[in-house]
């Protein structure tokens, strides 16, 4: 493939049309929510922003960023320190768990702020004694404790109101549940610390906080961006407008012909509307290049993801789905009434087997039995 240069047509019409966002029904109904949690009140610290894979939570979450930076513009104006939104990835870690170490100093240094490699906690003979010999990086000896006692302390007098963390299923790269509760506790703590609102960006694993921790469900709130469904007559209809919606932006290059293909492109991308997107770019980067006469579903499925893949991000969205379905009043008022061990399965559960030799839980007589 050619380099692509600033001046490159192709890289041009590319940036248009991936710069290209519209408003479709369900982006616009999750974009009402998400601006609901972020904008009441009496909102909680942790709002989770989950959807499958390649939907678009990190466009929409972006969108709602702008909203809040053009809401605080006139503040911000007035008070150069303040800074109302701090955004940061959550970065997957290189070795057996996630590091807060790292995402620290990535976010202090984000943010400009100073003498990041300085915030350490060393003898203070080493400032005496400049010319002891002392060999060290500040980034390796910079305890996690300082750093993130300077990333609050940047947070409270940034007056910063909301911290977004995208990719944030990273956090939960750890090994043992312990170490999962312990990343849980962090997140509460940096909350309570700074009175900042954080966002969590990421895929239906974050789900895994409402199964590990009873006081970050109390804390947080769940706002869902889903897929198209193909058994639901309406997301049928909406995903054709869609994909006119796209097969107009791309005729602006190559003449394209998708709405006749609806159900193929709705099966090669699982109903997320960025992995639709984000194959069609390719389409149409490589329909330029090749000087093709048009983008259709023949010409598309070069370039579709296989198969195997597909799969498995469905797999992932339908777990999830599951996940997010409530539980009846009856399946709540038997859990307060008999407890965990005498509690009935929740229909559709997965009983997991127990070890040989480990009894199921019951209830012993106790006493003695009269004849």
């Amino acid at each position: 493939m050619i380099p692509q240069t600033i001046n490159d047509p192709v890289a041009q019409a590319l940036a248009d049309f991936q710069g290209y966002v519209f408003s479709h029904p369900v982006a616009k109904d999750t974009f009402t929510n998400l601006g609901a949690a972020l904008g009441a009140s009496s909102s909680p610290q942790i709002i989770i922003f989950t959807g499958p894979t390649g939907v678009g939570k990190s466009t929409l979450a972006r969108a709602a960023r702008n909203r809040l930076l053009l809401y605080y513009e006139e503040r911000m104006s007035l008070e150069p320190d303040f800074v109302p939104v701090v955004t940061i990835n959550a970065v997957p870690p290189n070795g057996t768990g996630f590091s807060w170490k790292d995402f620290h100093i990535r976010l202090l240094h984000g943010q400009g702020e100073p003498l990041v490699n300085r915030k350490l906690i060393l003898p203070r003979q080493g400032s005496l004694l400049p010319d002891h010999g002392f060999e060290t990086n500040g980034l390796e000896q910079s305890t996690a404790d300082a750093l993130r006692r300077a990333v609050e302390e940047y947070l409270r007098l940034r007056k910063t109101k909301l911290l977004v963390i995208d990719e944030a299923q990273h956090l939960l790269l750890v090994g043992g549940k312990q170490r999962l509760e312990c990343q849980f506790e962090c997140l509460k703590s940096l909350t309570i610390e700074t009175g900042v609102t954080i966002l969590l960006i990421g895929t239906y694993r974050l789900l895994d906080i409402l199964e590990q921790s009873g006081q970050l469900t109390r804390r947080s709130q769940m706002v869902n961006y889903p897929r198209y469904d193909m058994r639901s007559s309406e997301d049928r209809k909406n995903f054709r407008k869609i994909l006119g919606f796209f097969e107009q932006r791309l005729s602006k290059y190559v003449q394209a012909r998708l709405d006749s293909h609806a159900e193929y492109f709705y099966q090669k991308s699982a109903g997320c509307v960025g992995i639709l997107k984000d194959w069609l770019a390719r389409c149409l980067e490589y329909a330029l290049r090749e000087e093709a006469s048009l983008i259709d579903a023949v010409f598309a499925e070069r370039f579709a993801l296989k198969n195997r893949g597909l799969m498995t991000i469905i797999e992932e969205a339908c777990l999830g789905e599951a996940k997010l379905a409530d539980v009846g009043d009856d399946r709540l008022l038997d859990l307060l009434k008999n407890g965990v061990l005498l509690a009935r399965d929740e229909p559709g559960a997965i009983k997991r087997p127990r070890r040989p030799g480990t009894r199921n839980p019951k209830r012993d007589p106790v006493g003695v039995v009269l004849s």
